[in-house]
């Protein structure tokens, strides 16, 4: 399980994002970050946006905020009770519709619902809001300083 903040070594970097090797847990298979962390033998690989000065090597702390989570269930679960229901009374006591014509159109409202989820899903997936923020570590910070003296 993925505690609150970890640390890790950047072992890649595409553009905004990184890979970062981390130590395995004993309950790492019923995590719920198994979408972006990534079992490797000895070692987990996690999926993170970074700081702009992250390089290969680099010592990280991972930062798992749970706002996007938060969002996301909210959008998901919530969303999908309340859009149908809400264009279910509209047709109901805004315009007097027949039974049939309030199920289609909640029915469809869930189904736009559920495309415009899918439209954003896309999109946040691509900036990387959802996934957790790797920051340089001030042990490297420290390391990088013991070089230098030597």
């Amino acid at each position: 399980m993925i505690k609150e903040k970890e640390q890790g070594e950047v072992i890649d970097t595409e553009g905004n994002l990184v890979r970062v090797r981390m130590s395995t847990h004993g309950v790492c298979g019923t995590c719920g970050h198994k979408a972006i962390c990534f079992l490797t033998g000895d070692h987990r690989v996690l999926i993170a946006r970074a700081e702009p000065e992250l390089h290969e090597g680099d010592l990280v702390s991972i930062d798992f905020p749970s706002g996007p989570s938060i969002i996301s269930s909210l959008l998901i679960f919530v969303g999908s009770v309340f859009v149908p229901l809400l264009v279910w009374l509209v047709a109901e006591f805004a315009f007097k519709a027949p039974l049939l014509a309030r199920v289609i159109s909640a029915v469809a409202s869930l189904a736009i619902y559920w495309v415009f989820l899918f439209i954003l899903n896309k999109r946040l997936k691509r900036s990387g809001w959802f996934l957790p923020r790797a920051y340089k570590s001030a042990g490297e910070v420290i390391i990088d300083a013991m070089e230098r003296v030597e």
